[in-house]
């Protein structure tokens, strides 16, 4: 597509790092204003930056694990992140590892920051989307000619064909998600539903892609993480809903006694 915007003598401008870029400092800017809305210390940007970190690292070494034949020969580009190069779900991992980390030693609890958090995530998830659309990365399979979600597309090696449109897809799905999430999820309720809802999206997107990708008995492994992450997502949010009930129960019968 357009993985270079523009070239200063021997520097590039990388598409990729540019619309990531304007992605964060998006899902930065959200945090700030929902966290002045809701009157959150000022303690959670801290946890922001410490999963942001963990994500970037840990979404490259998934990428690099991923493409070592590919960097196993070129291994000074390993640390060329600017290049582009980051993994959905080793970024997402990682990243929540990361803030759980950190506010278990800062002692803060986790879900108060995910939930203040979580409309941020889903939208820089929409900026991954757009990125891997300018970059060519996370291209459909060959669609049959006239589908409705295809169009004339490249892949990585610029080989165009009908192709499923994953990646406008994965925008549209995940700016659904975020307007769901801000006008209808619970305080207590948004990191679960959050990530039920794009975990959701992206198993459907991940039967139209044709990019390669590690196979567990003939099955995308982002396939199979994907739907490990959504149910994981309900086995919370049921928890969640057990707990606010219990919770509901107790001050009852404090009320009566």
């Amino acid at each position: 597509m357009y993985p270079i915007l523009a070239r200063y003598g021997p520097f590039f401008l990388y598409s990729f790092t540019v619309v990531l870029s304007i992605g964060i400092a998006a899902a930065l800017g959200l945090a700030a204003y929902r966290a002045r809305r809701l009157k959150v210390d000022a303690a959670w940007l801290d946890t922001f930056l410490a999963g942001l970190a963990a994500a970037l690292i840990s979404g490259r070494v998934g990428f690099v694990w991923l493409e070592w034949t590919y960097f196993q020969v070129r291994p000074y580009q390993i640390l060329q992140i600017w290049r582009g190069g980051l993994t959905y779900h080793g970024a997402l991992v990682g990243g929540l590892l990361g803030m759980w980390v950190w506010c278990a030693w800062r002692k803060r609890p986790f879900l108060w920051d995910a939930d203040l958090l979580a409309p941020s995530l889903v939208l820089l998830n929409a900026f991954g989307w757009l990125a891997c659309w300018l970059d060519g990365c996370g291209y459909g399979r060959i669609a049959p000619v006239g589908s409705i979600l295809a169009a004339n597309l490249p892949d990585n090696l610029g080989i165009y064909d009908w192709r499923y449109q994953t990646q406008l897809l994965g925008v549209g799905l995940s700016l659904l998600t975020f307007i769901l999430i801000l006008v209808r999820a619970r305080r207590g309720q948004t990191f679960t539903i959050a990530l039920l809802a794009v975990s959701v999206g992206r198993i459907g997107v991940d039967w139209l892609r044709g990019n390669t990708a590690v196979l567990i008995h003939t099955i995308r492994l982002d396939l199979l993480l994907d739907t490990a992450l959504a149910i994981l997502s309900l086995i919370l949010l049921q928890y969640s809903q057990m707990q606010r009930t219990k919770s509901s129960i107790v001050k009852h019968q404090s009320k009566i006694k």
